[in-house]
C-alpha cells in the first residue's frame, strides 16, 4: 500500500509546478508560496528510503515559515491495515506543529475500532514528544502479537508495553508510524532546506536568536558556503561563550575555518567562557587537523589562571604533553600551581616531572613538592 502511495505522491504533482500560492487571508496580506522538494526519507518501518514531496512554505518576502508533508497513517507489512493519508506540519527548523487527517477519513485502532475525539488530541501530544519511547522501538516490536492472555489495552494486539501517556490506547502502530514521520530523518532535511534558502542576513538573525536549533542551522549553512567573515565569527563566538549548549556546534564550525581565524576564535572563547567551553576548546586543539604551532600553544601560559577545575587542568596538560612538551613558558606558568589544591598540584607534578628542561629553581621547587607529599604520590 505504501509503495502505491509513493507513486501517486510523486506523479500527481506536475513537474512544471515549481511553486504555487498556498493560502490567501485578510485580502492577500498573509499570502504564502509553496515550493515543492523531491526528497528521500528514511523511516525505520521501511526497508528502503521513501521518495516523497516535502512542501516548503514561504512568505511573499521569501522567508521560510514552515513545511508540510503527506504521509501514511500506518506502515502495515501484511497489507491488512486501513491506510489513511495524513499531513504533517513543521515550523521552519523542523519542530513538529500539528497533523491533519485527510478530509472525510477516520483513523482506526486495533480491530477496526475508530478513533474518538480525545484520541486525536492524545495523538497530537504523542507526536509532539521528541523523546517518545517510540524513538527506540523497532517496528517488529510493535507488530509482534501477544500469544497468551488478554490483549494489551494500551498498545493494542502487540507485545509492546507502553505507558498510557506515551501512546493512544489500541493504536500503537499508528502512533509509531506517525511519530517517526514527524520526528525522524526529515528533520535534518528541513533544517538543511531552511539554511539553503536563507539569506546571509537571515542567517545572522538565526545566530542572534536564543534558540539553539536556529544557531545550528545557521552555522551548518555558513560552513557549507565557506562564510567566515568577522561579522559572523564575532557573534558566533560571543553566543557560544555565553551559552555552553552552543559550544559543540560552534567548534564544529570553527574547525572548518582558516587556521588564523580558528586560533583567534578559540583563544577568545577560552578567555571569555566557563569550564564547559574551555574544555571544548582544549579538546579541539588536541585533535585539530591544523598544524598548531608551539608559539600559539605557549601563549596559553598567560591564560592558565582561567582554569579552575581539575578536569580543565587535566585536559590542558594532556594537550601540552602531546603537542607542546618541554615548553619553558608553560613550565614556568605551572610551577606556582604546586601550591594549589592538591589534586591539581599533583597533576601538575606528574606533568613537570617528565619535562627535560626545568631550571635549577624549578627543579628545586619540584623536589620540595616530592618531599612534602611523597606518601601521596
Amino acid at each position: 500500500m505504501i509503495h502505491k502511495l509513493k507513486i501517486i505522491t510523486l506523479f500527481c504533482l506536475p513537474f512544471w509546478m515549481l511553486f504555487s500560492y498556498w493560502s490567501n487571508t485578510n485580502n492577500g496580506i498573509n499570502e504564502t508560496i509553496e515550493i515543492y522538494h523531491e526528497v528521500e526519507v528514511k523511516h525505520p518501518g521501511e526497508k528502503e528510503l521513501v521518495a516523497t514531496i516535502l512542501t516548503e512554505i514561504k512568505t511573499k518576502d521569501s522567508i521560510t515559515i514552515g513545511y508540510t508533508m503527506d504521509v501514511v497513517s500506518v506502515i502495515c507489512l501484511e497489507e491488512v491495515c486501513k491506510v489513511i493519508p495524513v499531513t504533517i506540519y513543521w515550523d521552519e527548523v523542523g519542530k513538529y506543529q500539528k497533523y491533519k487527517v485527510a478530509k472525510g477519513e477516520t483513523l482506526e485502532k486495533y480491530e477496526a475500532d475508530l478513533f474518538e475525539p480525545q484520541d486525536y488530541v492524545k495523538l497530537n501530544s504523542v507526536l509532539a514528544n521528541e523523546n517518545s519511547p517510540f524513538k527506540d522501538v523497532l517496528i517488529t516490536e510493535v507488530l509482534s502479537v501477544v500469544e497468551h492472555g488478554d490483549v494489551d489495552a494500551v498498545s493494542g494486539a502487540t507485545a509492546l508495553q507502553l505507558d498510557e501517556k506515551d501512546t493512544v490506547p489500541g493504536a500503537a502502530l499508528t502512533c509509531y508510524t506517525l511519530w517517526h514521520w514527524a520526528n525522524g530523518s526529515i528533520i535534518e532535511i528541513i533544517k538543511n532546506k531552511t539554511g539553503e534558502s536563507a539569506s546571509n542576513q537571515q542567517l545572522l538573525s538565526f545566530i542572534e536568536s536564543n534558540d539553539e536549533i536556529y544557531y545550528q542551522v545557521a552555522l551548518n549553512e555558513l560552513a557549507k558556503r565557506g562564510t567566515y567573515s568577522p561579522e559572523f565569527v564575532e557573534i558566533i563566538i560571543q553566543k557560544a561563550s555565553d551559552n555552553p549548549n552552543l559550544i559543540k556546534t560552534c567548534i564544529q564550525y570553527l574547525e572548518k575555518v582558516p587556521q588564523e581565524v580558528y586560533e583567534t576564535a578559540l583563544k577568545s572563547i577560552f578567555i571569555k567562557s566557563d569550564k564547559r567551553q574551555r574544555i571544548a576548546v582544549l579538546r579541539s586543539l588536541q585533535y585539530s587537523k591544523h598544524n598548531i604551532t608551539t608559539e600559539y600553544l605557549d601563549s596559553f601560559g598567560e591564560e592558565i589562571h582561567h582554569l579552575k577545575s581539575f578536569q580543565e587542568f587535566s585536559v590542558f596538560l594532556s594537550v601540552m604533553e602531546e603537542k607542546n612538551p618541554n615548553s619553558e613558558i608553560i613550565n614556568s606558568a605551572l610551577i606556582p600551581l604546586l601550591q594549589a589544591d592538591f589534586l591539581i598540584a599533583r597533576r601538575v607534578y606528574w606533568y613537570l616531572q617528565n619535562q627535560k628542561n626545568l631550571s635549577e629553581t624549578e627543579q628545586h621547587q619540584l623536589d620540595g613538592f616530592i618531599k612534602k607529599y611523597s606518601d601521596k604520590l
